[in-house]
């Protein structure tokens, strides 16, 4: 595959996902011709030569996408590391947000999802996936707020996650927490739910 064809490709890749990252998977349909041993190759080849950069293990990123600079970029690579699974904005990005925790939660993302646990450390930032054994009905009741990629959960079940995960609840301004979980709040989370 030559540079050209990649980007080709990509281009025709990008009005469906929106987004300047893709996975392996993705590029095994987009190059359903090549082999699979010659794909990988090829993926190596252009990432050497700067065409495109890897993200993490089996995602890369088109460095000349319109969508570069995404601000949902780590939502994007939730959805292609476990598209098999359902995945929640949740925890302490939930409760950042929301001014329940004093710690901003720059380029940091926490995602509770039914598959595997695992934190990627990425060039735009670190994605957090935390395993849930929540049942599918009540996952799915989440929205997905606009200018987003994922369901967002509200403080209250942010909360009740990241107690239940067993996480440092010291940073929770336990009055801010009442006060939003009371209605009684003038903060807002940003997020839509």
């Amino acid at each position: 595959m030559k540079s050209h064809d990649l980007q080709r490709r990509l281009l025709l890749l990008e009005p469906q996902t929106r987004s300047a990252l893709f996975s392996y998977r993705q590029a095994q349909v987009l190059f359903a011709d090549e082999a699979e041993k010659t794909l990988y190759q090829a993926l190596r080849r252009h990432q050497k030569n700067g065409i495109i950069e890897q993200v993490c293990k089996g995602v890369w990123q088109n460095p000349m996408s319109r969508y570069i600079e995404n601000d949902t970029r780590l939502e994007e690579l939730a959805l292609l590391l476990r598209p098999d699974h359902y995945n929640v904005v949740s925890l302490e990005t939930v409760l950042s947000q929301a001014s329940v925790i004093s710690q901003q939660m720059f380029a940091y993302l926490t995602v509770m999802t039914t598959g595997q646990s695992k934190c990627f450390k990425t060039p735009f930032g670190t994605l957090e996936l935390t395993h849930t054994k929540r049942k599918l009905t009540e996952l799915s009741r989440y929205k997905v707020p606009p200018g987003h990629r994922l369901p967002w959960v509200g403080v209250d079940v942010a909360y009740r996650d990241l107690k239940r995960v067993g996480r440092n609840v010291d940073l929770v301004d336990e009055e801010v927490l009442e006060e939003i979980l009371s209605g009684t709040s003038s903060v807002t989370t940003g997020v839509n739910h």
